[in-house]
C-alpha cells in the first residue's frame, strides 16, 4: 500500500556561498503541486532564494529528479552566506523544467523567515508548456585575451606560499564561466570584467572532506577569491588584488598535460 502513494524524491542542493567563513545556513521542505501525474524522465527541480518585496534572486540550485516521481518533491538547499535573518526579508521560489520547457512554477515568491529554516512548503501552478526564457545578457567590453581560457594555478594566497599537494587552479572562459580546483574541492563561479577591474560571484563548490591543512587553504583561496576587485596580468603570471591593491592570490600559467 505504501509503495502505491506518491513518490517522495530528494533533490540535494549543495551550494557554497561567500564569504567561506559564512555560518551555514539549510533550508529545507516540500515542493508540491496538485495534479496527479508522475514527471517525466529528466524533468529538473529548481529552488531559489530570492529578496522581497522585488523579487531579485540572491541564490539557487537545480537537481535532476528522479525517474516518474511525483509530488511532494523535498528539497535540501545548504546554503554559506552572511544573508540578513531579519524576518519578511526573502521568499523562495520553485519550478519544475523539462527538455528547456517550464511545466510548473510558483505564482509568486514565498516568504521565509531564516530563523525557521525547515518544514517550509512551496506550491507550484502548472503553466502552458514555454520555453524557459535565458535571462538576457549585458553587452560587456571585451576581456583581456591573456587572461581568458587560461589554465592558472596558485602559487600564493595572501601573501603566504601555497603548501598543499594539489594547488587551487582557476580558469575564465570566454562567457565568464570561472571554474578550477579550491585545494580538496571543485568550484564554479562567474567572473565580471571591465578594464582592469576583476570580481567573482557568489561560488558554488563540491563538499568533500579533506586534511585540515588542505581545508584551511581551501578557505583561505575562497575567502580570497570574494575579495578580488582587480588584477594584473604579465607573461605567465597572475595577480589578483583587492581594492587597495595588496595582493590576494598570484597564479602562474599551468603547464599544458
Amino acid at each position: 500500500m505504501f509503495a502505491s502513494r506518491l513518490a517522495q524524491v530528494i533533490a540535494a542542493f549543495l551550494l557554497m556561498l561567500m564569504p567561506a567563513l559564512a555560518a551555514p545556513l539549510t533550508l529545507s521542505g516540500d515542493v508540491v503541486y496538485r495534479e496527479r501525474m508522475a514527471l517525466p524522465a529528466g524533468a529538473v527541480l529548481h529552488v531559489g532564494v530570492v529578496s522581497l518585496p522585488d523579487g531579485k534572486p540572491v541564490v539557487g540550485a537545480g537537481q535532476t529528479i528522479g525517474t516518474k516521481a511525483q509530488s511532494p518533491l523535498s528539497f535540501s538547499l545548504n546554503v554559506r552566506s552572511s544573508l540578513d535573518r531579519t524576518p519578511g526579508r526573502y521568499g523562495l521560489v520553485a519550478e519544475i523544467r523539462h527538455g528547456g520547457m517550464l511545466v510548473f512554477a510558483t505564482p509568486a515568491p514565498v516568504p521565509i523567515d531564516l530563523a525557521n529554516p525547515t518544514g517550509l512548503s512551496i506550491l507550484v501552478q502548472r503553466v502552458a508548456s514555454q520555453p524557459v526564457q535565458p535571462t538576457p545578457e549585458p553587452i560587456l567590453p571585451m576581456p583581456d585575451p591573456a587572461l581568458i581560457g587560461q589554465a592558472w594555478e596558485a602559487t600564493s594566497i595572501g601573501g603566504k606560499p601555497v603548501t598543499g599537494q594539489r594547488k587551487p587552479t582557476m580558469t575564465i572562459e570566454a562567457d565568464l564561466r570561472t571554474s578550477g580546483f579550491g585545494g580538496c574541492n571543485r568550484y564554479f563561479t562567474e567572473a565580471s570584467i571591465d578594464g582592469a577591474a576583476l570580481s567573482f560571484g557568489p561560488a558554488a563548490a563540491t563538499r568533500m572532506a579533506c586534511a585540515p591543512d588542505a581545508m584551511a587553504e581551501e578557505l583561505s583561496f575562497f575567502a580570497a577569491l570574494a575579495a578580488v576587485s582587480r588584477y594584473e596580468v604579465s607573461d605567465n603570471s597572475l595577480r589578483l588584488l583587492d581594492a587597495a591593491g595588496i595582493p590576494l592570490i598570484g597564479f602562474v600559467a599551468a603547464k599544458e598535460q
